[in-house]
């Protein structure tokens, strides 16, 4: 099954599903949505051409969206998103049916590999995710899961397709044919209690790209803006990654990181891997302690003590993070497939549990093959965010 056929089905599904809903009167739907004004700006170093500087104030995501559920076993999620660059998309949009408390089926359009990517940026440290996100490519894309779990475990398989937002596979004369995979991933959290929290997880991808384009590695400095220095081109047919996540939180105190191996089948024979991770530590001034959802294997929102609309402080958080991505082990790519690696520092401040304010500073270098190909990056990131 391709991944119009997938994204069909899971069309008709949540067509039917929505006008059984109106006619059995369900209750209404939950609204949701956010929103990030962002500053950020950036000096461009390169070993040859033009040094730069550049900066931008604009919206990063405005989303709306819509949940509910249908009965005791169906559900439903749909959300669009905005920015200043780019035309609304879709972002989570999916049916989901659970024949047990323990395990749900889920169709649509969502995101299902590793701790950082599945949590959502309403949690993040971080004002974005870096190269192990980016790289990997493994953000939302349509998809089938089966998942069931504990308390303290969770296990999912899921066959992948391209994102509902992509654009159509490449059209030939036998037809043609959008990217398919098959993804699964584990986690368990052996220490989960009040004041320490263990998180352990692993995962695996396998995918074609069939008549869509050739895969791309590549990455920005830690922050959707500017331009990308370190990047193979196109050159995946398919490609086999593996990942492993690993998070510590004790008390105020968090340390987190994730690592992944890809091996890479080339539109022009052969195969070629790449490697990544990154690693994390995060630290509350004022006492707080970072979520950890187990059951789903994810992280959720922190809970502010002390929010300002109490007549508190709000929560401090300092947090620094290092991420490396080695492109070097393909051959024969363009002149940027080098070796990207970036220390980033952070702070933030949580008005509200819904509502913070934060700054990232990244020190990144572009090490590339080719000479004068390197090029360093500083990058400064603030941001306003809020969501209801």
């Amino acid at each position: 099954m391709d991944g119009r056929h997938i994204g069909w089905a899971a069309g008709v599904v949540l067509a039917t599903l929505g006008a059984a809903s109106g006619a059995a009167a369900i209750e209404p739907p939950k609204v949701f949505g956010r929103i990030y004004l962002d500053y950020v700006g950036q000096d461009v170093d390169r070993e040859t051409g033009l040094d730069f500087d550049a900066d931008d104030r604009r919206v990063r995501t405005a989303r709306i969206g819509a949940e509910g559920k249908l009965s005791s076993k169906w559900s439903y999620k749909g959300e669009l998103s905005m920015t200043d660059d780019s035309p609304p998309q879709w972002e989570d949009i999916l049916i989901e049916y659970r024949p047990v408390a323990s395990t749900a089926i889920t169709a649509g359009n969502f995101k299902s590999l590793g701790l950082e990517n599945v949590t959502s940026s309403r949690y993040s440290t971080f004002l974005e995710k870096g190269p192990y996100t980016d790289a990997l490519d493994i953000g939302r894309v349509l998809g089938v899961r089966v998942k069931t779990g504990g308390p303290d475990w969770t296990l999912a398989a899921t066959v992948v397709a391209d994102s509902v937002n992509a654009s159509d596979p490449v059209q030939v004369a036998e037809g043609d044919a959008s990217m398919t995979g098959v993804a699964v991933r584990g986690t368990w959290a052996p220490v989960n209690t009040a004041k320490t929290k263990v998180h352990l997880g692993a995962w695996g991808r396998v995918r074609e790209r069939q008549d869509g384009r050739a895969f791309t590695y590549r990455t920005r400095n830690n922050t959707n803006f500017g331009n990308r220095y370190t990047s193979t081109g196109a050159i995946g047919d398919g490609d086999t990654m593996v990942g492993l996540e690993g998070l510590v939180i004790r008390d105020r105190f968090s340390l987190q990181g994730e690592w992944a191996r890809a091996e890479v089948d080339r539109v022009t024979g052969g195969n070629e891997d790449f490697s990544t991770w990154y690693v994390a530590a995060a630290w509350y001034l004022t006492g707080e302690m970072r979520v950890l959802e187990a059951k789903k294997g994810e992280l959720g929102r922190t809970k502010v003590l002390r929010p300002v609309t109490e007549g508190g402080g709000g929560a401090w958080e300092l947090a620094a993070r290092y991420d490396t991505l080695d492109l070097t082990g393909i051959s024969a790519a363009p002149r940027t497939a080098g070796e990207y690696s970036a220390w980033t520092l952070g702070a933030n401040w949580h008005l509200t549990s819904h509502m913070r304010v934060m700054a990232n500073y990244t020190a990144s270098k572009n090490d590339n093959p080719a000479v004068g190909a390197d090029v360093d990056a500083d990058t400064w990131q603030f941001r306003f965010q809020y969501d209801f």
